[in-house]
């Protein structure tokens, strides 16, 4: 079953909606504490969780976005090369092992298979190339691998899961340095490094930006479908308005 589109937004932004009214309700915790440096430390609890809403988020969307992909049911050749590359990860690791060897080279070599690497490696090309036809004729599915945030969810690590996804991986770029002082923090609270508080015009800082990128990723998701973008040749459609 096809998703529409107004149905991936509403799951988009009903996963936003949640963690920003939690964020909220913690946030307004503050008001019952008189303390300004009791304050302080409390935003270093309020920043772990964002970190945590955050890369929580990103991760649920991506995997949001990869189903509705598997479920178009799409063939690799209509999909566009970087979500082919994705489904071809199997593929690519039965030809890269140097112990295989293909049928066709134990028919032709019987029982004197030559113990020959570039002999194996040609002969695994020949494979690939018997069956390319079949390959570009199945139905991609994309790992939810794809969309491991690695716990850490740095700059890089959100650019390379866009990159393999087919989604324009410098969409977040002007908020390189923010998303990795998030990082940085979040890390020095969880692993005690940083012991002292947080100032008020910080945090607010941080947590606007968490919400810009939060948003931009439900942006470039919707984009990508409306636009048709995942196909290699604007093929036909996989959602409705």
């Amino acid at each position: 079953m096809n998703y529409k589109l107004e149905e991936v937004r509403v799951e988009l932004e009903s996963d936003l909606t949640w963690r920003s009214d939690e964020i909220r309700f913690l946030k307004n915790q503050l008001a019952y504490i008189l303390r300004e440096d009791d304050k302080e430390r409390y935003r270093k609890s309020l920043l772990v969780m964002l970190y945590s809403h955050y890369e929580g988020f990103c991760k649920t969307a991506f995997l949001i976005y990869i189903n509705v992909i598997n479920k178009e049911k799409l063939q690799r050749k209509e999909a566009n090369q970087n979500l082919t590359a994705c489904s071809l990860h199997n593929v690519f690791t039965a030809y890269e092992d140097m112990d295989r060897k293909p049928d066709k080279y134990r028919e032709i070599f019987k029982n004197a298979l030559p113990e020959e690497k570039a002999l194996h490696r040609f002969a695994r090309q020949v494979d690939f190339v018997v069956n390319i036809d079949n390959i570009w004729d199945e139905v991609i599915v994309v790992s939810e691998e794809i969309a491991d945030t690695e716990s850490n969810l740095w700059p890089i690590v959100l650019k390379k899961i866009l990159f393999r996804l087919g989604l324009p991986e410098q969409s977040f770029k002007e908020y390189e340095g923010s998303i990795s002082r998030l990082v940085n923090m979040r890390n020095g609270v969880a692993h005690g490094r940083d012991k002292d508080g947080i100032k008020e015009d910080v945090y607010g800082s941080i947590e606007k930006t968490v919400f810009d990128i939060m948003q931009g990723v439900i942006d470039v998701i919707i984009d990508t479908l409306k636009s048709q973008k995942y196909l290699r040749d604007g093929g036909h459609s996989m959602v409705s308005p």
